[in-house]
């Protein structure tokens, strides 16, 4: 039988064994409340407001998965025009990827006021041929969409130096304009059947823009050094590091000419002063071209058989991505565009 020195110290033994436990599970479950996004209303897809001035007059709306965490990227993702935010990132695919990986989606949304004969903006697209709305110094809807992102670094403790850019047509458009006019925010970015920066100066030229040339009248003839003075020129006296372009165009576009392609590749490629033909070229996947430019600053992806439509391949696998009958069912546009972004390993 033990004695009761013994029993006592035993049970001194065990407290303070309980008491060290109960102090490792605090402290665990302490830094995983920091370190986790809490579940709170500004988690899910929801709207922000009062994110900033706001002198472009846009929505914001964000997506923030359970499986952020501080420090987590963050993708702007830019509709098309005529679209909205609502369900582009599911029918897209960005969703997926955004919980798979656990980075946040930013989602601009063209206001109706700024929209039809009392507004500013027709088919409710991005501005993407105003001065005001296309430049570093402008006070208008690229200066907004900086807002957005300042506001997932100050109540997300988002990465600043992992921030992305997405758009899909007129929103790929406001994609070239953000990695020009802002590229000390941009890391990356990927532009979904858009036009090249710079491509109209005015409303009546943008939307002239068709089936017989991506740019209207004189621009469809400038050179690569033209096309690259314009980038430059939307933030003049830059000299930092700029933004990797990744760029997709669909062959069989009735909107955009898939020479839209080329001169964005053009632009870009003389910005980074980079050669205009290819590193090198693949096809991942039957009907479509990748082509790398330099060392991967630039790349390109022609889908032959894709219209005016998002890339997607519906269905379960990490690869594929999108909602049935809402895009071009060849390959998962989001997924290839992460791997570009470095997001997801």
């Amino acid at each position: 039988m033990d004695s009761p020195g013994a029993a006592g110290a035993e049970s001194r033994f065990l407290r303070h064994r309980l008491k060290a436990l109960s102090v490792t599970v605090v402290a665990v479950t302490a830094a995983a409340v920091l370190t986790a996004v809490p579940a709170r209303a500004d988690t899910g897809f929801h709207e922000v407001s009062g994110f900033g001035s706001n002198p472009g007059n846009l929505k914001m709306f964000a997506y923030v998965p359970e499986s952020a965490r501080s420090g987590a990227p963050v993708v702007v993702l830019f509709h098309g025009c005529g679209g909205s935010a609502q369900d582009l990132d599911v029918d897209t695919g960005w969703r997926k990827y955004a919980d798979a990986y656990g980075f946040t989606l930013v989602l601009p949304e063209q206001k109706d006021e700024n929209v039809g004969s009392g507004g500013i903006v027709p088919h409710r697209c991005f501005s993407a041929w105003n001065p005001a709305d296309r430049t570093h110094d402008g006070q208008g809807e690229a200066r907004s969409v900086v807002q957005m992102v300042d506001h997932m670094k100050a109540n997300h403790a988002a990465d600043a130096d992992r921030v992305f850019a997405a758009g899909y047509s007129g929103g790929g458009a406001a994609t070239n304009v953000m990695l020009a006019a802002h590229p000390e925010v941009f890391e990356a970015g990927a532009v979904f059947f858009g036009m090249a920066y710079g491509c109209a100066d005015n409303e009546q030229d943008y939307f002239r823009t068709g089936s017989l040339a991506p740019c209207p009248g004189r621009y469809n003839l400038i050179s690569p050094r033209e096309w690259g003075d314009r980038i430059r020129g939307a933030h003049p006296g830059y000299a930092g590091g700029r933004p990797r372009v990744q760029i997709w165009h669909g062959g069989s576009d009735p909107l955009i000419n898939k020479k839209s392609l080329e001169k964005q590749r053009d632009g870009w490629t003389d910005v980074f002063g980079i050669p205009q033909t290819p590193s090198s070229t693949s096809r991942p996947a039957s009907g479509v071209t990748k082509q790398v430019y330099g060392g991967g600053q630039v790349e390109t992806y022609l889908i032959d058989a894709m219209g005016h439509e998002a890339p997607v391949d519906p269905g379960e696998g990490i690869d594929r991505c999108g909602t049935a009958g809402r895009g071009h069912d060849s390959l998962c546009g989001p997924y290839y565009a992460a791997r570009f972004f470095g997001l997801g390993g």
